[in-house]
């Protein structure tokens, strides 16, 4: 039970650290809608209904905090290229764009967490084998561009 707990904390806060590191349109994957998703993890439909249901329930919450985000991150980018604030307006907008991105955060990892909730231990496992799977694939592709 502890190493399954301790798996489920690890699989969130990795999904965590990804879904922060990108851009709001490359998070738009919805695993639980796909067939290879819900056969692996043998997902029941009450609990895709459930996983959409958290989905749509927050998806307006963290498009509007995502352009929240992108106006704090374009007002401090032209404070710095005019050169012409004083510091602490730097400092007071940089304080602004890392509330932003706080907010953002934070919703999106209690979705993540709410969305675990629904899952079984042996789901959850599965879970972050197929993250990892589709991590390498993209990791591969991104490789064999270069």
């Amino acid at each position: 039970m502890v190493n399954t707990r301790h798996r489920a904390t690890l699989v969130l806060c990795t999904l965590a650290i990804l879904v922060t590191s990108q851009p709001v349109a490359a998070q738009g994957y919805k695993w639980w809608t796909y067939e290879e998703a819900k056969k692996e993890l043998r997902l029941t439909d009450p609990q895709t209904a459930e996983l959409e249901t958290i989905f749509q329930t927050l998806r307006p919450r963290l498009k509007e905090l995502a352009e929240d985000f992108q106006l704090e991150r374009k007002l401090l980018s032209e404070i710095m290229h005019a050169m012409k604030a004083e510091e602490w307006e730097v400092t007071l907008q940089l304080d602004k764009l890392e509330s932003a991105r706080s907010a953002l955060n934070k919703t999106r990892i209690l979705m993540l967490y709410r969305m675990h909730k629904v899952l079984s231990p042996e789901q959850l496992d599965g879970l972050h084998s197929l993250s990892e799977r589709r991590r390498s694939t993209r990791d591969a592709r991104q490789k064999h561009r270069q």
